[in-house]
């Protein structure tokens, strides 16, 4: 549920902001995803700003599945994965990650403090 304060604009909670973005991004083991990104909120715009970028690259069809993975060596290290869904042959979609790498994902990469991975996943 939102804020309000007298003279002040009604501030999204993060649970909101985290609900429309399912509605672009396919949520695996959601309650995990919805948790991770209330604790890295940060998170939320960024990956608003990506997907534009993602279908620009990969199609105004593109899947992309958001996943929280655990490093197995060091179970407190977890990081979110989007995982952009292709039926290219291997070398064509990460021909297209890397231009996408180059074109945005460079620039931005900064911004998910190493708690963001973006990646082609085959379907």
């Amino acid at each position: 549920m939102g804020k309000k304060n007298k003279g002040s604009p009604i501030v999204e909670a993060p649970r909101q902001e985290i609900e429309r973005l399912q509605e672009i991004y396919s949520f695996r083991q959601k309650e995990d995803v919805a948790e991770f990104l209330e604790s890295h909120p940060y998170l939320v715009p960024l990956l608003f700003e990506a997907y534009p970028q993602i279908e620009k690259h990969f199609g105004s069809h593109a899947r992309v599945f958001l996943e929280v993975v655990t490093d197995p060596e060091a179970t407190d290290d977890r990081e979110l994965y989007a995982l952009i869904g292709t039926r290219l042959p291997p070398e064509a979609a990460l021909e297209k990650l890397e231009r996408f790498d180059k074109e945005w994902w460079s620039a931005a990469m900064d911004r998910a403090q190493c708690k963001l991975c973006i990646d082609v996943g085959f379907v």
